[in-house]
């Protein structure tokens, strides 16, 4: 008996050293497993002082904002929107939705956050000092882009089909171009200024025809000066447009074709405000300062809509999107053109601006295409657009 006794304590003991061996290679391997999958353990994400931490440190390093407000209670997220500046409100909300512990993210338009009652101690992050240093060759540009605008410079593919006008009835569009931020340096009211170049080409196919005929295609590149303060922004732009007909089409057009030696350089100014994270407004005029033929119409004007859903499909990675861009110009004799694009946004809140847009467009108006100006067309389309 005391034999068989021994055996079983001695069993007992191994049994049990086993059993702490297991629990303890358990307990490793549950934090490795947090480690490589970006989880933290629920009793640290529920901290407030941590997620208001993890919060700042995604605005300042993947966001460039270090003056943002950021404000955390019982794993509530709030963001204080013109503490963003420049940056997509809705961008920052799905980023930081993503971090472990927080239950709900809000980006509050209105009186700061910190000055907002709570029935207990927030965590807030107040925002850094303002940094006014100059910045040679900064990230983006100060301005959004005019989305529906048909000559605004972007990486944009399209196919159209034209109802009524002279232009061929069957058409793709191929275009690209960039605007590029030169210098930028801080401005007052608490705002920021930049200077940049932009350039761009716009081409017309037919795609009735067996080679797809080069129909027309208008070439652009100016210097703007742009300025942004939280919702408000602007910029005055110096640009050259000239428009060239393509050989194969005049070889290949049954009728003669009457070319037109379309130039201009524009003196224009554009205003824009957000009215919320999810509906800007923008407007302005401008001047042609030189223009072939010289018959050519001085004054322009142009504004528009654009709204961006604030909610999101697959975890926020797609977004509807919709815009209406209309231009008045005296080479038209102030006929209004309506550009309307809708679809789906593709973005990722962790890259960046970058985004793809799936657009159907509808255009109604004097012709975008500069050698065409003088004529109306009406068209349908749907085009792949590139943002960067």
């Amino acid at each position: 008996m005391t034999q068989s006794s021994n055996i079983i304590r001695r069993s007992s003991v191994v049994v049990c050293a086993f059993s702490r061996h297991v629990r303890n290679v358990t307990v490793v391997m549950a934090c490795l497993l947090c480690l490589f999958s970006g989880r933290v353990p629920d009793v640290m994400a529920a901290d407030d002082a941590y997620i208001a931490g993890y919060a700042a440190a995604v605005l300042h390093n993947e966001f460039k904002a270090p003056k943002a407000s950021v404000l955390v209670q019982n794993g509530v997220v709030t963001v204080e929107a013109e503490s963003l500046g420049t940056v997509d409100r809705a961008k920052v909300q799905a980023a930081l939705e993503a971090i472990p512990g927080v239950t709900r993210v809000e980006v509050r338009e209105g009186p700061a956050i910190a000055d907002i009652p709570s029935v207990s101690p927030p965590q807030v992050i107040k925002p850094e000092t303002p940094r006014t240093e100059s910045k040679f060759l900064p990230r983006n540009f100060l301005f959004a882009p005019f989305h529906a605008d048909p000559r605004w410079p972007h990486f944009s593919i399209a196919s159209r089909r034209i109802s009524s006008g002279i232009e061929p009835k069957s058409t793709g569009s191929a275009n690209f171009g960039e605007t590029f931020a030169l210098y930028r340096d801080a401005a007052p009211l608490d705002g920021q200024w930049d200077i940049a170049l932009q350039a761009g080409v716009f081409s017309m196919f037919n795609m009735d025809t067996s080679s797809k005929d080069l129909v027309n295609a208008d070439y652009t590149a100016g210097l703007l000066a742009s300025y942004r303060t939280g919702a408000f922004s602007g910029f005055l732009r110096v640009h050259h447009q000239s428009s060239h007909l393509g050989d194969e089409f005049i070889l290949n057009s049954r009728t003669p074709v009457n070319r037109l030696n379309l130039s201009f350089e524009e003196v224009d100014l554009k205003l824009s405000y957000e009215l919320a994270s999810w509906l800007r407004v923008y407007g302005g005029g401008g001047v042609l300062v030189g223009k072939d033929p010289k018959t050519l119409g001085i004054g322009t004007s142009q504004f528009g809509a654009e709204l961006n859903s604030p909610w999101t499909l697959f975890s926020g990675k797609v977004r509807p999107v919709v815009y209406a861009d209309f231009q008045a110009n005296e080479r038209s004799n102030w006929a209004v053109s309506r550009s309307l694009m809708a679809g789906l946004q593709f973005e990722n809140a962790r890259i960046g601006d970058r985004k793809v847009q799936v657009l159907v467009e509808y255009f109604k108006g004097p012709s975008p295409n500069g050698q065409f100006f003088t004529q109306n067309t009406d068209w349908l389309g749907l085009g792949i657009h590139l943002y960067y």
